[in-house]
């Protein structure tokens, strides 16, 4: 895959909890060629990422939005499908480098930011009033999508679906005008802030403490899951279309593993 074509599948997977960029750019065979190319600011490789990222962000935006309308609690069991049919594929590859220790840290980390974080609703109708300090708070979260999005194993969606701005960020995208593409602007930068660190700190974290990194972002990875769970009355209906969601997102799973 060229670089443009790279991005593309990234910026369509990237609002996808549960599928990492990271794992994206790896499929490509250029993984290392990226992260060095981003580290070292080659504008032909970044210009081509942030390009196709752009596009897949703006083609993908408006279906999960309308997803989330018509079946919010069937959207995220697909969600959650994606995330625990990725997991063997993780622990076959990354079984040795396992401790329990950390894998406790990664799940008290997700679990913790969660108690902390005020409740959210699954669509944004009506949009918070654009100030100094939400653009800063809001380019912050940013820089955290970007930095978990280019480690592969764990997304940077998910993350920001525990956080909770991941609904506000994914509902300016899907209702984008001048007024809302002054927040999208900043989340951008923070966002290519993010790659940035994360594609200098992937580098380190992978080769000199491979054990650490891999523990913490599969325990984060294993809370998100139980925390990702709807909290509703499940009539016979829902938990049958509930289910048919959850086994279909083993396609997309099955698919990433045939090309690698």
């Amino acid at each position: 895959m060229n670089f443009f074509i790279t991005g593309l599948i990234v910026g369509i997977v990237s609002l996808i909890p549960g599928i990492s960029g990271g794992t994206i750019i790896m499929l490509s065979s250029k993984y290392e060629e990226i992260l060095k190319g981003i580290a070292k600011l080659k504008i032909k490789i970044i210009g081509k990422l942030i390009l196709g990222v752009i596009i897949g962000i703006l083609v993908s935006a408006k279906l999960i939005e309308y997803l989330f309308k018509i079946m919010p609690v069937e959207t995220l069991f697909f969600f959650i499908g994606l995330l625990l049919f990725s997991l063997p594929k993780l622990i076959k590859q990354e079984y040795k480098y396992f401790s329990f220790p950390f894998l406790l840290i990664g799940m008290s980390i997700i679990y913790i930011t969660f108690l902390l974080t005020p409740s959210h609703s699954l669509i944004i109708t009506e949009f918070p009033t654009i100030t100094i300090t939400f653009l800063i708070i809001f380019m912050f979260c940013g820089v955290l999508d970007g930095f978990f999005t280019i480690l592969p194993g764990i997304s940077g969606s998910l993350i920001m679906m525990i956080l909770g701005p991941y609904y506000l960020y994914k509902s300016y995208l899907a209702n984008i005008n001048l007024l809302n593409i002054i927040p999208l602007i900043f989340y951008f930068f923070g966002d290519l802030l993010g790659v940035l660190l994360g594609s200098k700190l992937s580098i380190i974290l992978l080769k000199k403490y491979r054990k650490i990194t891999i523990s913490i972002l599969s325990g984060m990875m294993l809370m998100s899951i139980v925390l990702l769970t709807p909290k509703v009355s499940y009539t016979p209906p829902l938990i049958i279309s509930s289910l048919v969601s959850f086994i279909f997102s083993i396609i997309p799973i099955l698919i990433i593993n045939k090309l690698e």
